[in-house]
């Protein structure tokens, strides 16, 4: 049964980021889900309580399936600096550049000014991940210099993020190739190590 119950789960979060990417969120509904997966609103709310948590689900499931928590968890800090910060970088943009990222993205900013889910998303995704940046920085103070390991870490995305989330989101030009993909992430680590290596 339980079986059952976690595959009907999943056939919901299915449809429904579908729904939510194509739709958004404000005109998407419960009951064109529930008639979509072939069941009741009933059923629908048996597995989750509202539109919101139905969003935040479909939202924590996406970046499970992209392994996006994991580019951060499994960050070394016996490894060497530069080829961590190249490896999360060259993820994170990956992740950050994929249509459906994009798309569900769009459809958390526009819905952020009229609910929690912006915040709630935040707190789950992101933020998380990012804490746990800054806490891997931490552990590489004999390399780097900083008063506080947050807005360091907020450095490097920024710097990761700079050439292509802005003209990639607004269609202003092509998805970057791979290798170009390496460059730019090159270019965000050399920056951030010249500005908080110690010695330069």
């Amino acid at each position: 049964m339980r079986v059952k119950s976690e595959a009907k789960r999943q056939a919901i979060l299915e449809v429904a980021r579908e729904a939510f990417t194509r739709q958004g969120f404000e005109t998407t509904s419960m009951s064109a889900i529930a008639s979509a997966v072939g069941g009741s609103k009933a059923t629908l709310y048996n597995h989750f309580s509202s539109k919101e948590a139905l969003f935040e689900a479909v939202m924590l499931e996406f970046g499970r399936r992209m392994r996006i928590a994991e580019a951060f968890e499994e960050l070394d800090a016996t490894a060497a600096l530069p080829t961590q910060l190249q490896r999360l970088g060259k993820y994170y943009l990956c992740f950050m550049l994929h249509p459906e990222v994009m798309a569900l993205r769009t459809v958390v900013l526009h819905e952020a000014a009229r609910s929690q889910v912006g915040r709630r998303f935040y707190a789950l995704g992101p933020e998380k991940g990012w804490k746990l940046f800054s806490q891997f920085l931490s552990s590489h103070q004999a390399r780097l210099a900083f008063d506080d390991p947050w807005i360091c870490a907020m450095h490097f995305k920024g710097l990761l993020e700079a050439e292509l989330i802005e003209p990639c989101s607004l269609g202003a030009r092509p998805m970057p190739a791979d290798d170009e993909l390496d460059r730019v992430v090159s270019r965000a680590v050399r920056v951030f190590l010249a500005a908080y290596g110690r010695g330069g």
